[in-house]
């Protein structure tokens, strides 16, 4: 079960509710799953320039962009902030910060108006307790994004 489109940046999100927004992100759900899903997020808007998430923060929420652009960046030490990474509709961010409770080690700035999904770490229990097979195909999903996402790190270096 795929959750996330995380490769195809061509794709479109409906601009008509919230369930044509998700349907691209959960493509393999029924309109009942995405009803259950829906009822676990947190919609959130941002304006253009407006700071999601700092670098160093505590949050346990993994963000969905359903609409806009966002900057990811860092900052090593001594040194300025750098762009790191753009996302569009459909990616993710927060993926570590969520599974393992730690600090950001990015920050994430709204580049243009934008919406985003967030379902925080207490809600994605909830959802375990109540539809497991959802919750266990949804980190299924983050486990293959995040060893995706480490195999480009290593043919980097």
């Amino acid at each position: 079960m795929k959750f996330f489109s995380y490769g195809d940046p061509d794709e479109q999100i409906s601009a008509q509710g919230r369930q044509t927004s998700l349907r691209p992100l959960l493509r393999e759900f029924s309109d009942e799953e995405l009803d259950s899903l829906d009822s676990f997020v947190a919609e959130l808007r941002f304006a253009p320039g407006s700071r999601i998430i700092a670098v160093g923060e505590r949050n346990d929420a993994l963000f969905i962009v359903v609409s806009g652009n966002v900057r990811l960046t860092t900052v090593a030490a001594g040194e300025a902030e750098h762009e790191v990474d753009r996302l569009v509709e459909g990616e993710t961010f927060g993926i570590q910060s969520f599974l393992d409770g730690e600090a950001s080690a990015l920050g994430a700035t709204a580049l243009e108006t934008t919406e985003i999904l967030a379902l925080r770490r207490a809600s994605f229990e909830q959802l375990a307790a109540w539809k497991p097979a959802l919750a266990i195909a949804l980190l299924q999903d983050l486990a293959a994004h995040a060893s995706r996402r480490l195999r480009q790190i290593q043919i980097a270096c």
